[in-house]
């Protein structure tokens, strides 16, 4: 498993077909400001979620992997 945080290795990864599983986590916060995590990715991609997880944060974290095509 490699974990990826960098918003320009996940778009290449993405653009490469390279991503088995997108795992994102959602706080309740809103930040205004911050580096888009899918930038410069022009293709819609369908994910199909596989699983969640909810924290007493409020946080959850989405787990997603894109369906086949």
């Amino acid at each position: 498993d490699i974990y990826v945080g960098s918003p320009g290795l996940i778009v290449t990864l993405t653009q490469l077909g390279l991503i088995d599983e997108y795992q994102l986590c959602v706080h309740p916060v809103i930040a205004g400001k911050g580096l888009p995590l899918f930038k410069n990715i022009n293709d819609k991609i369908a994910l199909k979620l596989l699983n969640t997880k909810l924290f007493a944060s409020g946080a959850i974290i989405l787990y997603y992997e894109p369906e086949k095509q």
